[in-house]
């Protein structure tokens, strides 16, 4: 894992601290994942969407039969269609968590922990990219002692 050390001077203040943050070569790693996990998220809305309209044009053609389908079946079509508008919901969501963490990267503030300024584990980063909270504090509610983020198996 690269990182780079760049001086941060605060407008108050003349000394100069430490901010870490990811390379720009490891920050180039984390886009191509993020822009996958896109691409990914557009295909899985474009399926919802044509499964909404599927149940849609159902409805429309069973509109004109006078006994269509059971009540059964009607609740079932439904059903299907309150599941499919809850998944277009979520990927959507999940689209904006990605292009937030484009900007992150951007700014070059990407895989830093919102809560303790430390460096989250680039495994973690890898696995969920749109985290913005460490596995230390994920887990513990606490910032890591040493100020690393380690993502260790769970002991039973």
């Amino acid at each position: 894992m690269a990182m780079s050390t760049q001086p941060s001077q605060s407008s108050n203040d003349t000394t100069t601290e430490n901010t870490l943050r990811y390379s720009d070569a490891d920050l180039q790693e984390f886009r191509v994942v993020i822009e996958a996990a896109m691409n990914e998220t557009l295909d899985e809305i474009r399926m919802v969407k044509e499964r909404i309209e599927d149940l849609s044009s159902f409805d429309f053609s069973s509109e004109t039969m006078v006994y269509s389908m059971h009540m059964a079946e009607q609740g079932s079509e439904a059903l299907e269609k309150e599941k499919a508008y809850t998944q277009m919901q979520r990927l959507n969501e999940y689209l904006q968590k990605l292009e937030d963490a484009l900007d992150r990267i951007k700014d070059k503030t990407y895989g830093i922990c919102k809560h303790c300024n430390c460096l989250i584990a680039k495994e973690r980063l890898l696995a969920v990219p749109i985290t913005t909270q460490s596995a230390s504090w994920k887990l513990q509610k606490q910032c890591p002692e040493d100020g690393i983020d380690r993502v260790m198996p769970i002991q039973k």
